[in-house]
């Protein structure tokens, strides 16, 4: 009993230690601070920019640590095949439920044909699980068994969190206004989400 009460005490001291950190850094504030050294660094360096992403996932015992950033300039002219058949492969629900599952480790096809909830043929699904794995996204280590590849789990996360910010309704997007008459306030400035923009051009 005093051993399972000493465990217990020390478990509580851990969640309030983190619990401490959680409240003095807002989750925000890396991501705000990434932003302005970027900035800061552009203007220093003449620079159109850059773009970086970064995360750490824990699940099932697994975890994920990944940081990436690309230039703005750099980004611009490159040849856009790549980034069409990634994004094509994604573009579906089945295969963004299939790459959600292979996060929490290896599945097999029938594991992966349950997470479809059934609404797909075993065709279907070796079709799917074809373009992820010509995209490079997953790979099959054994038969009738497949992973994700570790150093696509961040990225896809980062594009899957920038799709929130892609709302109907939002300048950037250009369709039409949400329907909701009262979307809520949006970021305030210096805030992660508000976009700047510079003088109108004739």
């Amino acid at each position: 009993m005093e051993d399972r009460l000493a465990a217990l005490e020390q478990r509580i001291a851990r969640l309030e230690r983190r619990a401490e950190r959680t409240s003095a850094e807002p989750p925000s504030t890396l991501a705000l601070d990434l932003a302005h050294r970027l900035r800061e660094r552009a203007t220093e360096n003449g620079t159109s920019g850059t773009v970086a992403y970064q995360g750490t996932v824990h699940v099932n015992g697994l975890e994920y640590t990944w940081a990436g950033q690309r230039e703005v300039d750099d980004l611009m002219a490159a040849d856009r095949t790549h980034a069409a058949t990634v994004l094509e492969a994604m573009g579906s629900p089945p295969r963004l439920a299939i790459l959600s599952g292979l996060v929490g480790g290896t599945r097999t096809s029938a594991e992966l044909q349950e997470t479809l909830g059934g609404e797909s043929s075993t065709g279907h699904l070796y079709h799917h699980l074809r373009e992820l794995q010509r995209a490079g996204l997953i790979t099959q280590r054994r038969r009738g068994a497949y992973d994700i590849y570790p150093q696509a789990v961040i990225p896809l996360l980062a594009i899957l969190a920038a799709t929130h910010d892609l709302r109907p309704g939002d300048p950037a997007s250009g369709a039409s206004p949400d329907p909701d008459p009262d979307p809520g306030p949006g970021p305030g400035p210096g805030e992660p989400g508000t976009v700047t923009t510079g003088p109108e051009r004739s």
